[in-house]
């Protein structure tokens, strides 16, 4: 049975970005302590960190990791793609994509005892960005790890495409009902709406804020929040294109290997 500590993850981590899978025994004992655990992934990036996740903010991302409510993971520069990247899926566990809205942050957002209000952190939002994640785990049954052991793993962060779209007039959008179509090879794959994430992005971007000054944790100024997938994370296999369509707000694609 592994200790907990972060050395243990942290050997995960750097495997990860190798594209390595390992599995871990030990379960850490509370969300502080996986969180505790995740911050050292931090030291392994060569830049600042880039931004922040959301893992499981729709009821279908929640069943497809097995948890009942959202939590926050870590964006490292590294695991940054511009559209139109070639991923090869030889060693991701998942072997899915995510449509999600990325919001840059116009300001830091420092820990305070009272949470944040929707009208604060808008006024705290530089721009929107369509995105792509291609999520990852170390365990090969990831469903049944629980909570606590997914925030270790860093919120089930994989690599990630922004697009090269950025929407700084965004205050007239309606994010709830925001429509996104996913295409899998030139076909409909799958529809999403932005009312699945935690009932509106923007709820789902406050959540996190939140969530984060709880673990008095400062959200700095333009660093990019991804909020969850607002489809059903789709299945991928070699020799798959991926579009997701936005609409107004452009297109982002990826393909696999």
């Amino acid at each position: 049975m592994l200790k907990i500590n972060s050395d243990n993850y942290l050997k995960v981590w750097n495997n990860r970005l190798m594209h390595e899978n390992i599995e871990l025994l030990q379960i850490p004992q509370n969300k502080l302590e996986a969180y505790k655990i995740q911050a050292d992934y931090e030291k392994l990036s060569n830049s600042d960190l880039f931004g922040w996740k959301i893992a499981a903010s729709s009821i279908e991302g929640q069943k497809d990791i097995g948890v009942d409510g959202p939590i926050a993971g870590r964006l490292l520069k590294e695991r940054y793609n511009k559209p139109g990247t070639t991923f090869s899926l030889k060693k991701n566990t998942m072997q899915t994509v995510e449509a999600e809205f990325a919001f840059k942050l116009l300001n830091d957002i420092n820990p305070r005892d009272n949470d944040y209000t929707l009208d604060e952190i808008i006024k705290n939002i530089d721009c929107v960005i369509p995105a792509i994640e291609i999520p990852d785990s170390r365990f090969t049954d990831f469903k049944k790890t629980g909570a606590n052991l997914l925030i270790a793993d860093n919120a089930c962060a994989g690599d990630f495409v922004l697009s090269n779209n950025v929407f700084t007039d965004f205050k007239a959008i309606n994010f709830k009902n925001f429509e996104v179509d996913c295409y899998k090879n030139n076909d409909i794959a799958e529809k999403g709406i932005g009312s699945n994430v935690l009932g509106d992005p923007l709820i789902a971007l406050t959540w996190i804020i939140n969530e984060l000054s709880h673990l008095q944790i400062t959200c700095k100024k333009a660093q990019i929040i991804m909020t969850g997938t607002c489809i059903k994370p789709l299945k991928v296999k070699v020799g798959d294109h991926i579009v997701m369509d936005f609409f107004e707000l452009g297109k982002v694609d990826c393909n696999f290997i």
